[in-house]
């Protein structure tokens, strides 16, 4: 089994073991920015938009950059719908949304990073500040019923991991 195969299911096992700690969460979560960051690090512009091959061929660098702080954005609205009333309705992210290219080609790789980062701090800092009751906290979902803090935290550490990974193999390729 290759390395990156086998680093990817180590993951995989430490997330069914630590998605229910909201410590651990909080702070994958918080490094997530700065990993990518450095994954993409002196990139040139022609890389960050070549399309992907194989599971990628939708995707460019560029753009997995933006689709993370475009989901961020919609994350931040779900918690604070969450956490500022009881049980509101919140808006369904598609996590799975692959941006189109002519959307985002203009785009300058160290702004949207600069963003990812900013709205990710105002994610961590919600986190960091919640009461032990308060990761139970939920939200009435509009495709998937009730979701607590805690589902909206797990899910986006794997989305956050399921991209890094993709990330990375694109740059290998």
């Amino acid at each position: 089994m290759p390395l990156a195969r086998r680093a990817y299911n180590r993951a995989m096992r430490e997330l069914r073991q630590a998605g229910s700690d909201p410590a651990f969460l909080r702070k994958a979560l918080s490094e997530a920015g700065g990993e990518l960051r450095q994954a993409l690090a002196g990139l040139r512009r022609r890389q960050l938009l070549s399309p992907g091959t194989g599971p990628d061929e939708d995707w460019t660098l560029l753009g997995v950059a933006v689709h993370l702080r475009d989901t961020e954005l919609g994350v931040i609205a779900q918690l604070e719908a969450m956490l500022s009333a009881r049980e509101p309705a919140i808006r369904a992210v598609d996590i799975d949304d692959i941006p189109l290219l002519e959307d985002y080609r203009e785009e300058e790789l160290e702004e949207v990073l600069d963003d990812f980062h900013y709205y990710r701090r105002h994610t961590a800092y919600t986190l960091w500040d919640l009461n032990p009751g308060d990761w139970e906290r939920g939200g009435i979902h509009p495709y998937r019923g009730r979701m607590t803090v805690l589902d909206i935290a797990r899910e986006m550490y794997r989305h956050d991991l399921e991209h890094l990974w993709q990330v990375r193999r694109m740059v290998d390729a």
